[in-house]
């Protein structure tokens, strides 16, 4: 049985609520946000805010589950492997403010976390598509690897600026990472 797709009034709020999360995000950083600064910026009522969401962090978590969609959505479009981060470099460099504030110096340290964890994700999916030799733990070990590199590469980048293309950093990133799986896989055989 299909998915119901929810009502328009309920996706039109919800969107209204992501966007002044955003806006004030970008303006007063992920943990001075409150939710009483969303609903202002929304003009809607807390209680409209809580019958959508439990807390900003409920909020910003469905910001985060539709950047996953539309990374899964673009990944399938081009199935390269680490697909994922031309994707996500491409959106950051679209939104620089609102990553600055979500993943640069003086971020919250939720907010960094939850968008680890999307990538570690991400990843996984990445290296069980991409068939990788190894055991669980390995492949446990290789997905915190990429992650851990893509959140270092992303937050270095967005540091200074954005100032190299997208499709620059990508390919030193994916470049760098698969010469490190390939030794990684290659060392584990012998």
């Amino acid at each position: 049985m299909a998915k119901k797709a929810p009502d328009r009034r309920i996706q039109r709020t919800r969107k209204l609520l992501q966007e002044a999360l955003t806006a004030v995000v970008t303006e007063k950083g992920y943990d001075r946000t409150t939710v009483q600064d969303i609903v202002d910026r929304a003009n809607v009522g807390r209680a409209t805010f809580y019958a959508h969401f439990a807390d900003k962090e409920t909020l910003f978590h469905s910001g985060l589950e539709d950047l996953r969609g539309f990374i899964v959505e673009q990944q399938r479009h081009t199935p390269a492997r680490l697909g994922f981060s031309l994707v996500v470099l491409e959106h950051a460099r679209g939104n620089v403010p609102l990553w600055r504030a979500i993943a640069g110096r003086e971020s919250g340290a939720l907010a960094l976390q939850r968008i680890h964890r999307l990538i570690v994700d991400i990843a996984e999916v990445d290296m069980e598509a991409h068939g990788f030799n190894g055991t669980a733990m390995q492949r446990e070990l290789a997905v915190q690897y990429i992650a851990g590199a893509f959140m270092a590469v992303l937050t270095w980048w967005l540091d200074r600026g954005a100032q190299l293309p997208p499709g620059d950093v990508d390919a030193v990133f994916r470049r760098l990472v698969l010469m490190g799986l390939e030794e990684g896989v290659a060392a584990t055989r012998t």
